[in-house]
């Protein structure tokens, strides 16, 4: 798996550029060439699994996460080798590797850079950053990898907390927000920044749960949706991850209330008649 093929290139030229294409955007009826694409909200446009990034680096991250979890449980060194061998392939080979942004993820044709949104495809790799602990008790594990990943992942928070769309999807106030939030626990804990780490938690928990979920449970910002229970869930399962996140700094979210009666019980309360009745 590597960004460098797909058989497109983004608007920089540079084939180690991630691309992806909003999900839901189409060709703009009213003009001749279709473009600027326009957005309709819940229907994927096809063209989407036309670029191979967004594909390529989900299943890398699964791979990797199942190979670690592999590992654990059986101690086959095996599974080890290859997880290495996706890491490097992904984020430290020279001919292969990613650059350590998204400017070209959420792309919308017509346009010249991404979108915000696009900061979301990158949320995944808490499958890999979960695995990774497990596998350095293996003989095959090489330290020097984590060595150049944290670098990778270093340069990449710096993009992800000061880039105009990276700054801009986490200011979101629905599942983008939230998983925005997923990712940057996720990394700063990886990172070893604990302090930063424990701070944020905090603050994301309580924003996320008081501005996400009325007093009744409902989630506003995802039942606004086409697919509203779809967002519901997803969002769902952003705080669920940012709970169990903060419970390694002794933060208990499963049982913050916000000043309205707000919390992720009453989140999973609101939608259970939903899931009870199909």
């Amino acid at each position: 798996y590597s960004v460098t093929l797909k058989p497109q290139l983004p608007p920089s030229g540079d084939p180690h550029d991630y691309m992806s294409l909003g999900r839901y955007f189409w060709p703009d009826p009213t003009k001749p060439d279709g473009l600027p694409y326009i957005r309709k909200d819940g229907y994927v446009n096809p063209e989407f699994f036309t670029v191979l990034d967004y594909v390529f680096m989900r299943q890398m991250f699964r791979e990797v996460q199942d190979l670690g979890f592999a590992y654990f449980f059986t101690r086959n060194e095996t599974y080890v080798q290859k997880a290495t061998y996706r890491i490097r392939e992904w984020f430290l080979d020279e001919k292969t590797k990613m650059n350590p942004n998204l400017n070209y993820a959420g792309f919308r044709k017509g346009e010249v850079m991404g979108w915000k949104t696009g900061v979301l495809d990158f949320h995944q790799i808490f499958r890999m950053l979960q695995a990774i602990p497990l596998m350095r008790y293996s003989n095959q594990w090489d330290p020097s990898i984590e060595v150049g990943l944290k670098a990778w992942l270093s340069e990449y928070y710096v993009w992800f907390t000061t880039s105009k769309m990276g700054r801009g999807e986490g200011k979101a106030k629905n599942n983008h927000g939230t998983f925005y939030d997923v990712q940057a626990l996720f990394l700063l804990d990886y990172l070893g920044r604990y302090d930063e780490a424990k701070a944020f938690a905090k603050q994301s928990i309580e924003n996320r749960i008081n501005k996400g979920i009325l007093p009744t449970g409902q989630q506003p910002h995802e039942t606004e949706r086409p697919t509203s229970w779809f967002y519901s869930i997803f969002n769902l399962q952003g705080l669920f991850m940012l709970a169990e996140r903060a419970d390694h700094f002794e933060i208990d979210a499963w049982n913050y209330v916000g000043p309205e009666g707000q919390s992720i019980r009453k989140a999973v309360d609101y939608l259970l008649p939903y899931a009870l009745n199909d």
